[in-house]
């Protein structure tokens, strides 16, 4: 008796955890895992774009690749629906079978839904001054025999929403078109649409052609300077939080900007060699700091001394 009540409620718990699953592909049976591998999509979506160094072309890239996989899904199952319709058993529960039809019929609502609500909350992206920002990404660069008009209109659109922010900065907004020309037939003429010529970063370009293209160069850099989301934003305001707390409270702006930077703009924990950064700690520092730590920056001339003093002090003794 016990183990039939016992078996009857794994049963229950286990319809109930996926969400009709006992029944394979009914209407509310093996909808919980289209909803596990739609929202699993979202999740990896929302991790990129929540990513510091992501940019708002890589966002729309993201949002279209995205958007492609959960329409895919009407056509085949993600890999955990899969899971189950590949089985007749779920968790040692037996699988029965139903209406297939009921089943796409919510599924096929389910994504047109969705993907619809991604559109209209996401249609800016593909127009106007947030398409035109597109040009930062490489990946969105044509090869050489079909650039010679890319993204004329776009840098026309960028002067005229950032002039206010270049001009400000000493920008020469007028030079940036004449310079864009330049800037894409340099990057060509060495190679840069053959894959492995030379490293498709904004760091090369600026120290290939800055001394020839700094106006254009210095939109780019605004340009990438935007971040993809609000969750830098966030992350400012609780990395804030913490610096200046109750008992910091007369921290000024300038110590807690610097102190921001060091937090949000540093390299990753594994990635950080602090060997510069304690050497200037113990060279500009108004008093000295331990002068042993550091041995290998100590001048012979230095130790000579320290050895004199030490062998004094000793006969002192």
């Amino acid at each position: 008796m016990d183990s039939d009540v016992s078996t009857d409620w794994k049963n229950k718990l286990v319809a109930i955890t996926t969400d009709g699953a006992s029944v394979m592909t009914g209407v509310n049976n093996g909808f919980c895992c289209l909803l596990h591998d739609t929202i699993y999509q979202l999740k990896n979506l929302s991790k990129s774009l929540q990513r510091s160094v992501s940019t708002l072309a890589e966002a729309q890239r993201c949002l279209s690749s995205t958007q492609a996989v959960i329409e895919k899904y009407k056509s085949r199952p993600g890999p955990k629906l899969r899971s189950v319709l590949d089985t007749d058993t779920y968790e040692g529960v037996l699988l029965k079978p139903s209406d297939a039809g009921q089943h796409d019929k919510a599924k096929n609502e389910l994504i047109d839904s969705l993907c619809q609500c991604i559109t209209a909350r996401f249609s800016d992206v593909n127009s106007g001054v947030l398409h035109a920002m597109r040009l930062a990404s490489f990946q969105c660069w044509p090869e050489a025999d079909t650039s010679s008009d890319f993204g004329d209109e776009e840098i026309n659109k960028l002067i005229s929403h950032f002039r206010p922010l270049l001009l400000s900065a000493g920008v020469d907004v007028d030079l940036i078109p004449d310079q864009w020309t330049i800037l894409k037939a340099e990057l060509y003429t060495a190679g840069f649409s053959q894959a492995g010529t030379i490293e498709k970063t904004w760091p090369t370009v600026n120290r290939m052609l800055r001394h020839r293209c700094p106006d254009i160069l210095d939109l780019f850099d605004a340009l990438l300077t935007i971040p993809a989301s609000t969750a830098d934003c966030e992350r400012g305001f609780s990395v804030m939080k913490q610096v200046k707390s109750d008992w910091r409270s007369r921290l000024k702006g300038e110590s807690l900007s610097d102190l921001l930077k060091t937090q949000l703009c540093s390299p990753d924990i594994k990635d950080f060699d602090p060997t510069k950064a304690i050497n200037i700690w113990h060279v500009d520092g108004l008093r000295r700091r331990r002068p042993e730590f550091v041995r290998k920056n100590i001048t012979k001339e230095t130790s000579d001394s320290e050895e004199e003093a030490s062998s004094e002090s000793s006969e002192d003794i």
